[in-house]
């Protein structure tokens, strides 16, 4: 894709967001984890693109993105989020966010009281990483704080140890290849050490479960046999919902399941997107 200063927009603080827009229909607005960018749901949004309008950004700090120096934290991020929306006139929105992002999306919702939404989608993320609930596998659980010191100040001081150690937490079993390696790694150092610590600290500190109890729009939890977060979770939260959920899960793409099992989960996604508009029809 043509980058122009369409696929640009400020927001109510200055901070220039990254976006993609594609298609036509009803939206889809799709927001990435931690360091990650547009680029790792491109398997995703071209298919989906034929039949909705599939919008996918960088977070503020991440991709081409402003980098920012402070305030980078999971409610300014859902406020971006509704900035984008707004900037782009967007109605019957599914919104969905991957890993850090599901904490950002059930921020958005709760925070704007679902706010031009038809459905949320969460994808093996945790919602409050240092919880110590059964459901949290996050290596932070229980306020664990030198695990965090330990596994995410090394993005700062050793980038080689953190991404060789970051990379085989979110691959699938059989591990990386090196042509996905190479994009993967670039990508995210589009992102600086000081920005992504803030955000991923204040992740950690954030707690978005309590805030699932307040989502009344059609729901759907994706998750995976991963090495970041696990399977048991996705039951969990979708028993916490007032509404509509479902569950989709994934055993053989780790925490990547869009990238390595794209045709189901593209085929799980245009399925919801569809249900959760029927759905609000009948209110």
């Amino acid at each position: 894709m043509k980058i122009t200063t369409d696929n640009f927009f400020t927001t109510s603080d200055g901070i220039h967001i990254y976006f993609e827009d594609r298609g036509s229909g009803l939206p889809i607005v799709m927001v990435p984890g931690f360091l990650c960018t547009t680029k790792f749901f491109e398997k995703n949004a071209e298919v989906l693109s034929k039949e909705f309008r599939v919008i996918t950004m960088d977070l503020r700090g991440q991709g081409n993105s402003s980098k920012t120096c402070q305030g980078n934290t999971i409610r300014r991020n859902a406020q971006d989020i509704k900035e984008l929306i707004d900037h782009l006139g967007l109605e019957h929105v599914v919104l969905l966010g991957w890993s850090l992002a599901s904490s950002i999306v059930v921020s958005y919702a709760a925070e704007f009281e679902q706010y031009k939404l038809n459905g949320l989608v969460t994808m093996d993320g945790s919602l409050y990483p240092f919880s110590d609930a059964d459901w949290n596998h996050h290596r932070g659980r229980d306020y664990n704080l030198q695990n965090w010191f330990d596994t995410y100040l090394p993005l700062y001081y050793d980038p080689k140890l953190f991404y060789d150690k970051f990379i085989a937490r979110v691959s699938c079993a059989e591990g990386m290849d090196d042509e996905t390696r190479a994009w993967f790694e670039a990508e995210c150092k589009k992102t600086m050490p000081w920005t992504a610590l803030e955000l991923h600290y204040d992740f950690c500190l954030t707690d978005n479960f309590s805030n699932l109890k307040k989502v009344t729009v059609p729901y759907a939890v994706f998750g995976a046999q991963s090495k970041a977060y696990g399977l048991d979770m996705v039951d969990r939260f979708a028993a916490e919902v007032q509404g509509y959920s479902e569950v989709h899960k994934f055993y053989k793409s780790g925490h990547l399941m869009f990238l390595y099992e794209a045709e189901k989960f593209n085929a799980c996604l245009a399925d919801f997107v569809r249900k959760a508009d029927a759905l609000s029809r009948q209110k």
